[in-house]
C-alpha cells in the first residue's frame, strides 16, 4: 500500500471511529436527558467529567501519542527491538500512573466540588458539595484503566495499525452508553433510586467502557503478536536504547503532548471553576447555576463536538506520517500533507458548524427539548467548532515537525488568556461570555501555530488562504439557503415539538448539502479535496463525459 493511500486509510478509520463515538456520545444524551429529567439533573454527571478529563490527561502524561511517535520513528529505522522494549515497559509504567492519578483525583474531590459550586451547602434546586464529591470519587476509579488503554492504542498507531484503535474506541463507547442508559433507567424506574444515584451509575459507565476497550485491544494484540515478533526477529540494526535514555526521549515528546491534550479540558475546568462564581457576582440566582453550566459544558458542547470529530481523526493519524516525511527530509510531501489536511478539514467543518448555527433552535429541540436559552448558546458556540478543529490539527502538525516545545508555550498562553477573560466576560455577558473567552483564546493559539508552521515548516499559506476564503464564502451561501428553508418551513410546522423540529432539520440539512455540493462541484473546489469522487458523481449525473 502506498504512503498516501496508507495515510488516507488510517485517517478514514480513525475519523470514522471518532465520528461514531461522537455521534453515540451525543445521541445517548437524548434518552439520558429524558431519563434523569432536564439540565439541572445532568449537572452532577457534567461536574464529574471535567476534573476526570484533567486527571486522564495527567495520568497518561502524553505517553500514548508519544509512544506512537517513538515506535514509528524506530520502526522506520528497522530497530524493532527498541519499539518492543518501549511498549513492554510502558504498560507497567502507565498502570502505575493510573493508580497515582486515581489517588490524586479521589482525595482532591472535596476541594474541586467546593470551588465548582461557589457555595458550601446546597441551595434549593442545587447540588451540595457532598453530592459532587461523591460523583467525582466514582469517576476517579476509571483513571486506573485509561492510561493502559490509551498507551496500547498509541503502540498500535506507531505500527501504522489504526484498525484496533478505531474498533476499540467504538466498543468502548457502545459499552459505556448502554451501561449509562440501562443503569440510570433501572435506578430511577425499577429500583426507585435517586437522581444522584442515577448520575453515579452513569458516571461509573466510563469504567465499563474502558475495560471493554482493553479487552478489544487484547484480542487484536493476540492476532498480530506473531507478525510483530517476526519484525523484532528481523531487526539487524543492533540499536539499543537504555531505559533511562528511552524515557528521557519519551518525556521530551510527552510533556508537550500532555499540555496539548490538557488544552480543552483546561478550558472546561476554567469554566467549571469560574462560571458559577461569575454568575453569582452578576446576580444570577444560585439555583440557575447548574442549569446554565449544564447547557454550556454538556448539552450544547455535545452537539458542537460532532464537527470536530474529523479534527480528532487527523490529530491522531497525522503525526506518524508528518514525522516520517519530516525526518526523511521530504519537505514537499510534508507540505502537501499539511495543505491537504487543512483543506479537507475546513471543507467539512465550516459548513457543518454554520449549519448548526442556522438550525440551533430546532437542533436543540430535537436532541433535548424546546429551550431558547440552550438554542441561543448553541448558536454562539457552533462556530467555535471550527477553531477547536484547527487548533487540534495544527498542534499535531507542530508535533510532527518536532516543534512540540513551542506548542507548550502556545497552549499555556491560550489557557492564561482564557483565565484572564473568563470572569469579566461571564460577568458582562453571563454564560455566553465563557464561549467568547474560549473563542478568543483558541484564535490566539491558532495564529501562533500558523506562524510557527510558516517559519519552521516553510509552509506557504497563499493557496490555503484562497481555499479558506472560498470555503467560507460558499458556507455562508449555504447558511443563507438553510435559513430561508427554515423560515419557510416553520411557517407551517412548529419548531417547538420534537417531530416538527426533526422535520425542519432534515429538510433544511438536505437543502444545505445540496446547495453546498452544487456550488463546490460547479466551481471545482470539491476536486481539490475529494480526489476523483466529484468527477465520478459528475459522470453518473451526466454532467461530464
Amino acid at each position: 500500500m502506498s504512503e498516501s493511500k496508507e495515510m488516507v486509510r488510517g485517517t478514514f478509520l480513525i475519523t470514522l471511529s471518532i465520528l461514531i463515538t461522537k455521534v453515540l456520545g451525543v445521541l445517548f444524551i437524548i434518552p439520558f436527558y429524558a431519563i434523569v429529567g432536564g439540565e439541572e439533573n445532568l449537572a452532577p454527571f457534567n461536574y464529574a467529567y471535567q476534573p476526570y478529563n484533567i486527571a486522564i490527561a495527567v495520568a497518561t502524561a502524553g505517553v500514548p501519542l508519544a509512544a506512537s511517535k517513538y515506535v514509528s520513528k524506530y520502526n522506520a529505522l528497522g530497530a524493532y527491538k527498541v519499539s518492543q522494549k518501549l511498549y513492554k515497559s510502558s504498560f507497567i509504567v502507565m498502570t502505575i500512573m493510573g493508580i497515582i492519578g486515581f489517588g490524586i483525583l479521589y482525595f482532591l474531590a472535596p476541594n474541586i466540588a467546593t470551588i465548582t459550586l461557589a457555595r458550601e451547602d446546597g441551595v434549593k434546586g442545587g447540588w451540595s458539595v457532598a453530592d459532587i464529591t461523591w460523583i467525582i470519587r466514582i469517576i476517579s476509579v476509571v483513571v486506573i484503566f485509561i492510561p493502559l488503554l490509551a498507551t496500547w492504542r498509541g503502540v498500535f498507531q506507531g505500527y501504522k495499525s489504526m484498525g484496533p484503535t478505531a474498533v476499540s474506541e467504538v466498543t468502548e463507547q457502545v459499552a459505556r452508553v448502554l451501561f449509562i442508559l440501562i443503569g440510570s433507567y433501572l435506578v430511577l424506574n425499577v429500583f426507585g433510586g435517586s437522581v444522584l444515584l442515577a448520575n453515579g451509575v452513569a458516571t461509573f459507565a466510563a469504567a465499563i467502557g474502558a475495560i471493554t476497550g482493553i479487552i478489544t485491544l487484547w484480542y487484536y494484540w493476540a492476532k498480530r503478536k506473531p507478525n510483530i515478533e517476526k519484525m523484532v526477529a528481523s531487526d539487524t540494526t543492533n540499536i539499543d536504547v537504555p531505559y533511562g535514555k528511552m524515557y528521557k526521549e519519551i518525556l521530551s515528546y510527552s510533556i508537550p503532548f500532555v499540555i496539548v491534550s490538557l488544552n480543552f479540558p483546561l478550558f472546561n475546568m476554567v469554566d467549571q471553576f469560574t462560571h458559577n462564581n461569575a454568575l453569582d457576582l452578576a446576580g444570577v440566582p444560585q439555583k440557575m447555576h447548574d442549569y446554565f453550566f449544564s447547557i454550556l459544558n454538556m448539552t450544547t458542547n455535545k452537539i458542537v463536538m460532532i464537527p470536530t470529530s474529523l479534527a480528532s481523526g487527523f490529530a491522531v493519524s497525522l503525526i506518524p506520517y508528518i514525522t516520517k516525511t519530516f525526518e526523511a527530509g521530504q519537505r514537499n510531501e510534508m507540505q502537501r500533507q499539511i495543505r491537504a489536511s487543512l483543506g479537507v478539514l475546513m471543507f467539512i467543518t465550516v459548513p457543518a458548524s454554520l449549519g448548526i448555527m442556522a438550525l440551533s433552535l430546532p437542533l436543540y429541540t430535537v436532541f433535548y427539548k424546546y429551550n431558547t436559552d440552550g438554542s441561543q448558546l448553541l448558536f454562539y458556540y457552533a462556530p467555535v467548532a471550527i477553531l477547536i478543529s484547527l487548533l487540534s490539527v495544527t498542534a499535531s502538525m507542530l508535533q510532527g515537525i518536532d516543534k512540540q516545545k513551542l506548542t507548550v508555550f502556545v497552549i499555556v498562553s491560550a489557557v492564561v488568556i482564557k483565565i484572564i477573560l473568563n470572569t469579566p466576560l461571564i460577568y458582562a455577558l453571563h454564560t455566553a461570555g465563557a464561549i467568547l473567552s474560549t473563542a478568543i483564546a483558541l484564535l490566539f493559539a491558532i495564529i501562533c501555530n500558523f506562524i510557527i508552521l510558516k517559519k519552521y515548516a516553510h509552509f506557504n499559506f497563499t493557496e490555503t488562504w484562497l481555499h479558506f476564503s472560498k470555503i467560507f464564502l460558499y458556507g455562508f451561501i449555504m447558511m443563507i439557503a438553510v435559513e430561508i428553508s427554515y423560515f419557510l418551513i416553520q411557517l407551517v410546522i412548529s419548531p417547538q415539538s420534537k417531530i416538527g423540529a426533526l422535520i425542519i432539520v432534515i429538510i433544511s440539512v438536505a437543502v444545505g448539502m445540496l446547495v453546498y455540493g452544487v456550488i463546490t462541484m460547479k466551481t471545482r473546489l470539491a476536486d481539490e479535496f475529494l480526489g476523483e469522487l466529484p468527477n465520478k458523481i459528475r459522470r453518473k449525473l451526466g454532467i461530464i463525459k
